[in-house]
């Protein structure tokens, strides 16, 4: 079932960083055993290449993941959109495919193919941009309880 998009629309993070997209990063590098690494979650920056337009890592929402191997960055894009419900997932850019990445949206629950220069760092970009719901941001627990149901114990 689809559900909205928030893009930035919650605005800059008055908090810092937010406990629940923490544990998300945290749990994907230990289960990957440090294979995905943390490119990032909050900065109160710009959306790359839209000046004046707030990135959603602003929201403390949108966690990086940078990897060498393929197959486990394919791995996890597997994992976060089969899950995508569970984990409250919105958007997930995947910066590698040509001609230009690709990118999965919760309010379209599909992916669409860019065109060359439509995303920044694509294609052959080694990393992967992902965003969550608010209500998830901040809820460290839920995250956990979403990783014991998607791997067990």
């Amino acid at each position: 079932m689809s559900r909205p998009y928030t893009g930035n629309t919650d605005g800059p993070s008055k908090t810092g960083r937010r406990a629940g997209t923490e544990s998300l990063m945290a749990l994907v590098r230990f289960v990957s055993k440090g294979q995905m690494k943390n490119y990032g979650t909050l900065a109160y920056r710009p959306m790359r290449g839209k000046p004046g337009v707030l990135s959603v890592h602003a929201t403390g929402r949108a966690l990086d993941f940078g990897y060498s191997n393929r197959s486990e960055a394919e791995r996890w894009i597997d994992v976060f959109v089969k899950n995508a419900d569970l984990l409250c997932v919105e958007y997930l850019a995947d910066y590698y495919p040509s001609p230009g990445g690709r990118g999965w949206r919760c309010d379209r629950e599909a992916w669409k193919s860019y065109k060359p220069g439509e995303i920044s760092g694509a294609p052959g970009g080694k990393w992967l941009h992902l965003e969550i719901a608010p209500e998830i941001a901040d809820d460290p627990k839920r995250i956990a309880e979403a990783f014991r149901t998607i791997f067990g114990s």
